[in-house]
């Protein structure tokens, strides 16, 4: 038997896929003879092919009773997501619509459900089973997927495939979809079409960026209609690429202005199969004779006649046709698109229409207009009294003006102040790191901007990059500008789009294999996808939104021999093989070319690289890249895998002081302990333990932290090797301090830093310094505030000019420290300092702790309530994050300052989220947020309940022997004696605990004690 083979060669595309069924097949089948089921599924795949080819799409296969469909072959649109749904609604609309003499009553109306989505599909030549392309890719199975939970009659479509176009329609609620992984898109209803006609319309209903960065052009503009009578200047044209905000611009001008003053008219063009011939003179048309978007032909023809009895004369015979052409379009005349036919036609009517006072037609999405538009543009602005226009469009492919001798408005992507204003529209927590990632990524394009804000919103802030990448509409908006490049635009731009974002014209060379034409790198920038790079002899993509969905483009085997092309041009230059952008390059693009050994030697080297620079985030990602190089590894060897255990523990190192900028999962860490385990090596194992100890400390699991860490110990002492002892009782010393096992922790500290002080050989000693800096938090929340110091002192000493996150560690404590001092502006100005190296060093959790403590200094001193906002915002911070560490002293601030505003709830939920760490272990700040429980309570007349919460108070002070918060204790003990009307009983607490205080050195607390009793009876 002779077998024929297909060729599995095929090309990537960005699609949209429409998958529909039939409801109840089954018992349709059952319940007709075959002859008519045959009929009416003739019928079916009727509708399915009209349905989808009135909306630009293809029919790929037809099997029994359902239909899979895409939109975006061969060019993908960026508005294929409202086409998939639009065939989608017309198709259960005319299904329902069907009848037959043999189908039961019981049975009808036939119903449909249908899924949408949208990916980058593999697509390839089909055969007799897979129809007439094969699609290769999940983006099928999620639309199948989504198909098969829609209810009958229900269109689910995923919102990454609708994009902004989603409010074309009416959707219904967000969509639990049972046995979905965690990678299923957000999906909603499509009910039906709703009654927006414009993109701008749809967008803003789910609300606008704030409207920013535009004041040059928006004066301009504004002066244009100002003007009475305009002699030479009679059009302006805003130019900016796909997002950049041209209606929005345009909206907000004409908001602002006197438009009593002229006669005002839109339209618009479209992209959309659907889209007439001059539809936005004939949009113009039916709006100034007042017909509305939903009339009929017969309303819409009555309308016009009535509108257009004044102006008969001046029309003569041209009337009747104007007539026609706003009720029915521009077929009225057998669509001769000429000066003499349609063309003319309406070139007589806005003459006539100018005549009777100024008028300003703006148009947008001017690069979308017909030939017949143009041409009744041109003529319009060869009138002598004729309309201003504006038009709003994208640059032209080839560079060119689009209207000759117009003033062209270039409007340009949001800068980084701008983008911060417009993130926190959507996502007021955003902290300073992610509105720089999402600036980065999106490029300053302001829709972009909000694409990845809605992301963030209904994910996690490390999602939104992967999310665009996989699914999301920007991918197709760029597919469908990357199907309109010239093939030799398109070679170099993918070749460019695997080199990365920033592209070394030498390893374009080395890609494309010569060098590409001026022509056609200009042609690149023309189109907005590759700018030289100022800073040196490079090309740059736009933003990461572009290069990744350019990438997302190229089929595997290219990619990879694009890779490996790369790869060999930098193995070449010996001379920058050490240099760590080198590292990093050849570490990315062996991973891409599959050689996974290559990968792993080369991201651990970049990783070591960015460690002694202090650059952990980019050593930590680096470190995370060699361990997954080496999970791709066949038949890893035991060397291999201890080397992937080294990496967690250097993984753990570049992570540990910046642990809020991560998710709380030691997975990795906990995999390290089962492979050293497995392979029964003691070191690997003690160490393994340790880190993941280390790890949880770092996400506040203290107990977990001190179990695992005690286990690594027992490990380190059965190998024997001193340094590691040292260091792991170090690391147990630190979480039992969080812990508040004081006693424990100062005895392991100052063991392993007397073991330390005997090595060290002038490098910087960051474990010591870390140590020193936990013993100095015991001691100050015991109220040693000068040994505390002193500790603090010997720890900066360690690492003096040192640009290591653990300086901004050390001084947080220190900070800390003078809060609880009461030393209020040293406390401010040390905790903004700290803020400053930490934004520079980009430490989440250090910029967090130095803002809240300058937030709680500044409150505390003034009643500054920008203070207090400043404290609210980095508990915000930490909540979205799920972020525990420490977090027992920034919420008793919080709890201290909303009982001081009286707010009762407020002060519970913080309250709450002490007490729950208190659970954990970590104390800090429990006596702080009970004592303030405690005067809430007794201000209610609750003395029961105020005393009950200051005897945990007193009891959680008792516990951690701390001198400062039993001080604190006795002096709200005098308040609420106050309160009771207790005066004398009070005024000798408040005398003895002001005493106290100031021996404790904390002055600032002492003064308020004798001042609140001062008026007590």
């Amino acid at each position: 038997m002779i077998t024929q083979t297909r060729d599995l060669k095929g090309e990537r595309h960005r699609l949209t896929v429409l998958f529909s069924d039939l409801v109840g097949s089954t018992a349709l089948g059952r319940d007709i003879e075959s002859e008519h089921l045959s009929e009416l599924l003739g019928q079916l795949r009727d509708i399915w092919h009209r349905a989808v080819a009135k909306h630009g799409g293809r029919v790929i296969r037809t099997q029994g009773d359902g239909v899979l469909a895409v939109f975006g072959y061969p060019r993908s649109g960026e508005d294929d997501g409202r086409r998939a749904a639009e065939a989608a609604i017309d198709i259960h609309r005319w299904v329902g619509l069907l009848r037959h003499d043999s189908v039961p009553p019981a049975l009808m109306p036939l119903r449909m459900h249908s899924g949408i989505h949208a990916g980058t599909l593999l697509l390839m030549e089909g055969d007799i089973e897979s129809g007439r392309y094969d699609l290769v890719g999940d983006v099928v199975n999620t639309a199948a997927h989504l198909s098969r939970r829609a209810a009958p009659g229900e269109i689910l479509a995923s919102l990454d495939s609708l994009g902004p176009h989603a409010n074309f329609f009416e959707l219904g609620g967000p969509i639990q979809v049972p046995d979905a992984g965690p990678e299923m898109p957000q999906a909603r209803a499509v009910l039906r079409r709703s009654m927006v006609t414009r993109r701008f319309d749809a967008t803003s209903r789910r609300g606008l960026t704030p409207f920013v960065g535009r004041d040059e052009v928006f004066d301009f503009l504004t002066g244009f209609l100002s003007e009475p009578h305009p002699a030479s200047r009679r059009c302006a044209v805003v130019v900016g690429g796909p997002g950049l905000g041209k209606t929005r611009l345009l909206e907000e001008v004409l908001r602002d202005c006197d438009t009593d003053q002229f006669k005002l008219l839109r339209g618009s063009c479209e992209s959309y199969v659907g889209a007439e011939v001059l539809q936005p003179f004939l949009q113009m048309l039916r709006a100034s004779l007042g017909i509305r978007p939903e009339a009929s032909i017969a309303d819409a023809d009555e309308t016009a006649r009535d509108a257009l009895q004044p102006w008969l004369a001046q029309l003569g015979p041209r009337a009747e046709t104007i007539i026609a052409l706003a009720s029915t379009g521009a077929d009225a005349r057998g669509g001769q698109m000429t000066v003499d036919g349609v063309v003319g036609d309406l070139l007589g009517f806005f003459t006539v229409l100018s005549a009777q006072g100024p008028l300003v037609l703006v148009i947008d999405d001017w690069q979308w207009s017909d030939d017949a538009s143009r041409q009744l543009l041109e003529k319009l602005l060869q009138l002598p009294n004729g309309p201003r226009f504006i038009l709003a469009t994208r640059p032209r492919d080839d560079g060119t003006e689009w209207i000759s001798g117009a003033p062209h408005l270039l409007l340009r992507p949001f800068a980084g102040g701008e983008t911060d204003i417009a993130v926190r529209r959507w996502v007021p927590q955003a902290d300073p790191f992610l509105v720089a990632r999402v600036h980065a990524y999106a490029g300053g394009v302001p829709l972009f901007i909000e694409e990845l804000c809605h992301s963030i919103a209904a994910n996690d802030n490390d999602s939104f990059e992967m999310r665009s990448k996989q699914g999301g509409w920007i991918a197709t908006l760029v597919a469908s500008r990357l199907a309109r490049l010239p093939p030799d635009q398109v070679k170099v731009v993918r070749a460019a789009a695997v080199i990365g974002n920033t592209v070394p014209k030498s390893l374009l060379i080395a890609a494309c294999g010569s060098e590409p034409d001026p022509a056609t790198l200009r042609g690149l920038a023309d189109a907005d996808f590759l700018f030289a790079d100022p800073a040196g002899d490079a090309l740059r993509f736009k933003h990461g939104i572009t290069r990744d969905a350019v990438y997302d483009t190229i089929t595997l085997h290219e990619r990879q021999a694009l890779h490996q092309r790369i790869e060999a041009s930098l193995l070449a230059r010996s001379e920058q093989a050490d240099r760590e952008d080198t590292l990093e390059a050849l570490a990315y693009h062996s991973r891409g070319a599959g050689h996974w050994e290559n990968a792993a030697h080369y991201a651990e080297r970049a990783g070591d690289k960015a460690m002694a620079a202090f650059a952990l985030d980019l050593a930590g990602s680096q470190y995370k890249a060699a361990m997954d190089a080496l999970d791709r590894v066949p038949d890893r060897s035991r060397q291999q895998s201890l080397r992937w255990c080294l990496l967690a523990n250097k993984l753990g190192m570049a992570n540990i002081f910046d642990p809020l900028s991560l998710t709380d999962d030691t997975s990795v860490f906990e995999q390290a302990v089962a492979i050293a385990s497995s392979l029964g090596d003691t070191g690997a194992t003690a160490s393994a333990y340790q880190w993941l100890g280390y790890m949880c400390y770092g996400f506040g699991r203290f107990r977990e932290g001190v179990t695992h860490t005690r286990t690594g110990l027992e490990w380190a002492r059965r190998l024997g090797d001193p340094r590691l002892i040292a260091r792991t009782e170090a690391v147990l010393g630190q979480i039992l301090a969080a812990s508040c096992q004081y006693d424990q922790a100062t005895a392991l500290i100052d063991a392993a830093i007397s073991t330390t002080r005997s090595r060290r050989h002038g490098a910087i000693a960051v474990g010591s310094a870390y140590s020193l800096s936990c013993k100095g938090s015991i001691l100050a929340d015991r109220g040693d505030f000068e040994g505390a110091h002193e500790c603090f002192n010997e720890a900066m000493s360690l690492v003096e000019g040192s640009t290591h996150p653990v300086v901004s560690s050390v001084r947080n404590w220190v900070s800390v420290a003078l809060v609880w001092q009461g030393r209020w502006q040293e406390a401010e100005q040390l905790a903004v300092e700290g803020a400053r190296a930490a934004e520079t060093m980009r430490s989440l959790l250090m910029l967090t702790a130095c803002r809240a403590a300058s937030g709680f200094a500044r409150w505390s001193m003034t009643g500054d309530a920008d203070g207090l906002q400043q404290l609210r915002n980095a508990a915000q911070w930490m909540e979205r994050r799920n972020f525990h560490f420490y977090t027992s002293v920034q919420y008793s601030w919080l709890v201290e300052a909303a009982a001081a505003e009286g707010d009762v709830e407020t002060a519970r939920r913080y309250a709450a989220h002490v007490l729950g760490r208190a659970r954990e272990g970590e104390r800090l700040g429990e006596a702080m947020a009970c004592r303030a429980l405690a005067k809430l309570a007794a201000r209610r007349g609750d003395f029961g309940r105020s005393r009950r919460w200051l005897l945990r108070a007193e009891t959680s002070a008792g516990w951690r022997g701390s001198l400062r918060d039993a001080a604190l204790n006795l002096a709200a003990h005098a308040e609420l004696l106050a309160l009771q009307g207790q005066g004398e009983a009070a005024r000798k607490t408040a005398t003895e605990a002001a005493e106290k205080l100031r021996a404790l050195g904390m002055h600032w607390h002492a003064d308020q004690t004798i001042r609140a009793l001062a008026g007590a009876p």
